[in-house]
């Protein structure tokens, strides 16, 4: 079947050029069939005549070669159109008036055959002549159903000679085989127009189905090339921050470096206090934008796949004892009070070190930021159902709203209120949690009340035997 590349609207003359091609496609295809259909039939239709059956009448052999030949000559025409038009079947009206002869010429050489046979006065020859010609009229009924024009064309001189023979001249019997073969023809007709109209209808559904077809993949095509240039330029993004990252933090080194001995005066007095007081500054801001650097290539080896971690298992109370320890002296700035609440049953965190320590930290310092001053800040570590581990920083701060959680922990993001405008930060802290929760195997989570504080969850899987007797002796010493 023609194929047709069409957009969402539908131009009317594309259309009916598409449609004349799948009309003709129809007419082609069936050329094989009537390259040994055609023969075949003709051949059981002028075997009662080979003088087998007296009671048919006596044909001359001449004749019944003449009847038959025709439809050999047909069959080789039929050959030669077919492998022509699969050559070059774009000339379609030229190809249409190719199958409007070659069907008058079939047309005429069925009912020239009934001439051919016909024995005068025989009413058993007219009538086992009429059987295979009306067998003729339905086949082209169902074949012929894509022209309308094409199957007139085959049917009319089928029908004008064999009834000019039934009447010419006219009996009692021809007149009434004459009655019931233009009941047939009629018959035949209404059959073809039928068949003709629903394949137009079925044409026009598979021209919709093939826009349709094509439209999803150009959509799929669309959204691939879009995924494509997303991945490559994430990738690209990912490889610039690791790089930037790495050349950032060298000169920042020194910075910190030599900040540090001239605030500390390592060298000797410096002469006046302000610069002593301004290399402080300097080194607090170093430190500030080289842990954000850390942060960024942090992210970047996650989203690259390069962030290698060594999971053990760990003592909970200690871990985050230490880990507390950093965040203990902001939160003692605002008056907040912070505390630590493990459970009895909890188990060894299957975890690296320096990662479980990270997101605590990560986690502290969003807490503290965002929990106003003499608010209160709450570490839990729980054991899962399913025996892992699940680390909670609650806070009774302002809260989330819900609008703002499904992008909370996208990079570079920020809820926006009225505590986070003044807080600062680079929203780095909570994609890097979940970065790092999805490297062991767990996941962070947030639920919130707007108004009633946060619970930052994440989760960490248990090992495959997690050590709980010396866990279990610490916790109860």
């Amino acid at each position: 079947m023609a194929e047709l590349g069409i957009g969402k609207a539908r131009e009317p003359e594309r259309e009916r050029d598409w449609l004349e091609r799948a009309r003709l496609e129809i007419v082609a295809g069936i050329l094989p069939v009537k390259m040994w259909l055609n023969p075949s039939w003709a051949l059981v239709a002028v075997f009662p005549f080979l003088g087998l059956f007296p009671a048919f009448g006596h044909v001359p052999p001449w004749r019944i070669v003449a009847a038959v030949l025709p439809h050999f000559v047909n069959s080789l025409l039929a050959a030669v159109f077919f492998v022509r038009y699969r050559r070059d079947p774009l000339d379609g009206k030229g190809w249409l008036r190719v199958f409007t002869i070659f069907q008058a010429i079939v047309g005429a050489s069925w009912g020239l055959m009934v001439w051919l046979l016909w024995v005068p006065g025989n009413a058993l020859n007219h009538a086992i002549i009429v059987i295979p010609i009306v067998a003729v009229l339905w086949s082209n009924g169902a074949s012929k159903r894509s022209y309308w024009s094409l199957h007139m064309l085959g049917v009319l001189p089928i029908f004008c000679l064999t009834l000019a023979r039934l009447l010419l001249p006219a009996d009692d019997v021809s007149i009434g085989l004459a009655v019931v073969f233009t009941l047939a023809f009629l018959c035949t007709l209404v059959v073809g127009y039928g068949a003709q109209k629903q394949t137009y209808r079925l044409l026009r559904a598979d021209l919709a189905n093939q826009e349709l077809t094509a439209e999803l993949r150009a959509a799929r095509d669309d959204a691939l090339r879009k995924r494509y240039e997303a991945e490559a330029a994430n990738a690209s993004k990912t490889t610039f921050l690791a790089n930037m990252s790495h050349e950032l933090r060298t000169p920042l080194n020194a910075i910190l470096g030599f900040s540090e001995i001239i605030a500390n005066e390592a060298f000797g007095a410096v002469g006046v206090p302000r610069y002593a007081d301004y290399a402080r500054d300097i080194n607090a801001s170093g430190g500030h934008l080289l842990s954000i650097i850390n942060d960024i290539l942090d992210i970047a080896k996650i989203e690259s796949g390069k962030m290698a971690i060594d999971r053990t298992y760990l003592e909970p109370n200690a871990t985050i004892e230490n880990a507390i320890r950093v965040l203990a002296p902001r939160a003692r700035e605002k008056g907040q009070h912070l505390s630590v609440r493990i459970a009895p049953d909890a188990r060894a965190v299957f975890a690296d070190e320096r990662a479980f320590k990270q997101i605590l930290i990560n986690l502290l310092t969003n807490a503290v930021k965002f929990t106003q001053m003499a608010g209160s800040i709450t570490v839990h570590g729980l054991r899962t159902a399913e025996g892992g581990f699940e680390l909670v920083v609650e806070d009774n701060g302002p809260g989330i709203e819900a609008s703002a959680l499904d992008d909370i922990f996208l990079p570079f993001n920020q809820v926006d209120n009225r505590y986070s405008r003044h807080a600062g930060g680079t929203g780095l802290g909570l994609s890097l949690v979940r970065g790092l929760a999805a490297l062991h195997g767990g996941k962070a989570w947030i639920e919130t009340e707007f108004g009633a504080g946060v619970k930052a969850h994440v989760y960490f899987p248990s090992g495959n035997a997690a050590p709980t007797a010396m866990t279990e002796a610490r916790l109860s010493a």
